[in-house]
């Protein structure tokens, strides 16, 4: 390390010196020998170009007027000083007007800092090294900065892995007298971990132990993972890590030692030890309980995780505690007290638990606060709230309310925060809300091997001046589709549980056997029966166009048919969020009769879709899902060959088209069937809130006759588990300012002659 200013330990004996010489001189000076007690004519300052004199007369008591005193000027000299930006003052006198003196100080300043520059920092950026070091621009420049500089720089390198790293720094005074500083960096390359030993561990293998670690050892693909770096602040944790997993096993008196680092700097590798005492296991011994006012001790221990001979375990203990707090608090005791009192026998290694519970007062919900919502109005959230103001508070509703306003759409983020009331029988509610646009005007092109280019538009407000009510204006045009929607949703009448909705639509379908184009509309009525379960009842009258039948049969040509049909819906929805499930259940049962007395076509359709979320591993989701569905006709009539089942695409059978599964005619068109059968199975994980990556088997099926004789070698007349089709595959889904998108491709599993090996699909909408 150099440094072009004077050095340090000169400079100080020089002050020191000066001081001393200065001082003498002034107890015996002639000079003030002679002008002790002369009148002070002037003071003046010289030598200051940083520090301001206005700031140095402040501290300078000698005053003009009055007899000059040698003891307070070494006083001024002394408070001077005092100020650490001089390194020397001298004090001269020289005849004034009127026979007075006048006293002139002359100073040497402290040269300031100019530019820091950094050289040679390439892997970390300069704000943040800035951020690092206490030398910047403008402070006093003092000869400490320089080690401290090249400290704390290294570091926090070596908390970057950069373990070669070398620090030097160069100052040079320029011609305005300020110091600039260049702090060159060689870094070096990051040093990995090559292994991560354990000392004393016995009870459990280096491999285990290493799986509860964050820091791993390098190996074949870390230049993919940048695995076996080291990092600091991780390695902490991962020791408040080793002592959790121990003491979930038992050992409640182990304690695991500040980790040991060896740098190997010629293998460029670090070599990390870890000490630990394991102690002895322990197991629960004896649990109890008393009975607090609605609960007894009994019913309270019936329900715990821990019981009496199992090795002890703090992580279960813990989630034991939150259990009987949760109780508690779903009852109004908002700040129940729930301490366990452990006494440890180490004789029988036991932990004897007495868990004390204060269950403390029943709270009642004060005022319930609507925050940040801009253009939402405040009961469209509040009546999402399961509890009003002036009721029992109760914690499993205070999460079902935030689990509601999430699903409705209309935010990016839902906060709630308890806090006391005015009185301390209340607990007031703050929800603050972030609004996301709930209205769009989207355009957008895809292409897919079946569709083709595919053109779709919409225009669309979830939230209609912040009632929300849904309206929505979408167009879908692609070889084989020509879509015009209009649909009108009021969610709750008259902020009742009670659902409304009126559809319009036009539509045209190619299914390649035959074209359909219906027009017609609808009427929907729902109704909320639970905070899970939703019944509904829908009327839908359409005009069926079929034309372009290929193969003609008595039962497939040219014409023109009504239906006239009344539907009903029970739908049970107990996931934890609507757009980005990652656990609970939906169930969705259909039915629907047209004809009869309604008029138009006779026939019938049941369904049956079930799906479950479920997190498996950290962020790792789990999705299963199933549907089936029957329909035929009656009174003698066959099922409409516009109302059979398809099955093939982006929210059925991934790596399929409507072309390759079901029966088909003597052609190879599709023509649908009475019944399907369909299984999705997905392993979800989010890479960001708003993005996850999927992969997926898809297995299914249409079942029906092949209409005029045509082939179902790849199905049956009815259900048959036997006869399906599978696929393989992933993708991507995304939050879009337009809604869900996804991206996905299947891979055939059974692929046929003639067949492609998969298919890429395109999609709007929440999957399933």
């Amino acid at each position: 390390m150099q440094a072009r200013c004077a050095p340090a330990p000169f400079r100080r004996w020089r002050a020191l010196l000066y001081l001393l010489f200065l001082l003498l001189g002034l107890l015996g000076s002639p000079l003030y020998a002679q002008n002790e007690g002369t009148r002070v004519s002037a003071i003046k300052i010289q030598g200051n170009k940083r520090v301001d004199s206005s700031t140095i007369f402040y501290y300078i008591k000698t005053e003009v007027g009055k007899p000059l005193s040698r003891s307070l000027i070494r006083k001024d000299i002394e408070q001077i000083y005092s100020l650490g930006q001089f390194t020397d003052i001298q004090v001269d006198t020289r005849p004034g007007k009127d026979g007075g003196v006048e006293v002139i100080f002359v100073v040497e300043e402290i040269p300031s800092v100019g530019e820091v520059t950094f050289v040679g920092n390439d892997a970390l950026g300069t704000a943040d090294l800035r951020d690092v070091i206490s030398i910047k621009r403008g402070v006093t420049f003092k000869e400490h900065l320089v080690k401290d500089t090249v400290q704390k720089l290294t570091t926090y390198y070596h908390e970057k892995a950069f373990f070669l790293v070398r620090v030097n720094v160069d100052t040079a005074v320029n011609t305005n007298g300020l110091v600039g500083v260049t702090i060159n960096i060689e870094e070096g390359e990051k040093v990995k971990i090559d292994e991560i030993r354990f000392v004393g561990a016995k009870a459990f293998d280096d491999d285990d132990l290493k799986d509860v670690m964050e820091t791993e050892e390098t190996w074949l693909f870390s230049f993919i993972d940048e695995s076996g770096i080291y990092k600091k602040d991780v390695l902490k944790v991962d020791v408040l890590r080793l002592e959790a997993f121990y003491q979930d096993k038992g050992y409640i008196r182990v304690r695991v030692h500040e980790p040991q680092i060896e740098v190997n700097r010629e293998d460029k590798e670090i070599y990390i030890e870890i000490k630990i005492e394991e102690g002895l296991q322990y197991k629960f011994g004896k649990i109890t309980i008393q009975d607090v006012e609605e609960f007894s001790g009994q019913d309270l221990l019936v329900d715990l995780k821990s019981k009496p001979g199992a090795v002890y375990n703090i992580s279960l203990l813990r989630e034991d505690i939150l259990n009987i707090t949760e109780k508690f608090s779903e009852k109004g005791f908002a700040y129940a007290d729930v301490n366990p009192k452990a006494a440890i026998d180490d004789e029988t290694r036991t932990v004897d638990l007495n868990i004390q519970i204060d269950s403390g007062r029943k709270v009642f919900v004060g005022k319930i606060n609507v925050i940040g919502n801009t253009r939402t109005r405040d009961n469209v959230i509040r009546r999402e709230f399961r509890f009003k103001e002036g009721e029992l508070f109760n914690s499993k509703k205070l999460k079902r309310s935030k689990q509601r306003i999430n699903n409705l759409g209309f935010f990016e983020s839902v906060k709630i925060n308890t806090l006391r009331g005015d009185t301390p029988g209340l607990i007031d509610v703050d929800a603050t809300v972030t609004e996301r646009p709930t209205g769009s005007i989207s355009f957008g092109a895809g292409f897919s091997s079946v569709q083709k280019v595919i053109f779709n538009a919409s225009i669309a407000q979830n939230n209609v001046f912040g009632t929300g009510r849904n309206v929505n204006l979408s167009a879908n045009i692609s070889a084989i589709r020509t879509n015009f929607n209009l649909q009108l949703t009021e969610p709750r009448l008259f902020d009742s549980n009670v659902s409304a909705g009126i559809d319009l639509f036009n539509t045209r379908s190619n299914f390649f056997s035959f074209t359909t184009n219906s027009r017609g509309g609808g009427l929907r009525l729902g109704k909320n029966l639970s905070e899970t379960d939703w019944a509904g009842i829908n009327y839908r009258f359409s005009n069926v166009k079929i034309s372009g039948v290929v193969n003609p049969t008595p039962l497939l040509q040219d014409g023109t048919r009504t239906t006239s049909r009344i539907g009903t819906t029970f739908i049970h929805d107990s996931r934890d969020n609507f757009i980005t499930p990652t656990q609970g259940w939906r169930h969705v049962v259909r039915l629907e009769f047209a004809g009869g007395f309604l008029g138009g076509a006779d026939f019938y359709k049941t369904g049956y879709e079930v799906t479950y979320y479920q997190r498996l591993i950290g962020k790792l989701v789990g999705a299963l899902h199933g549907a089936v569905n029957y329909a035929d006709g009656y009174g003698g009539e066959n099922l409409p060959s516009f109302e059979r089942y398809f099955m093939g695409g982006a929210n059925s059978l991934r790596g399929f088209t409507i072309r390759q599964v079901g029966p088909l005619d003597p052609l190879g068109n599709p023509l649908g069937g009475e019944q399907s059968l369909l299984f999705n199975v997905e392993l979800q994980y989010p890479l960001t809130e708003g993005f996850r990556v999927f992969t997926f088997y898809d297995r299914g099926n249409v079942y029906g006759s092949a209409v005029g004789g045509g082939d179902i070698s790849s199905t049956d007349t009815s259900i048959n588990l036997g006869k399906m089709r599978e696929s393989v595959g992933g993708g991507i889904r995304f939050f879009s300012p337009f809604g869900p998108i996804s991206l996905a491709y299947g891979f055939k599993l059974d692929k046929r002659t003639g067949e492609s090996s998969g298919e890429f699909h395109f999609s709007a909408g929440n999957a399933f």
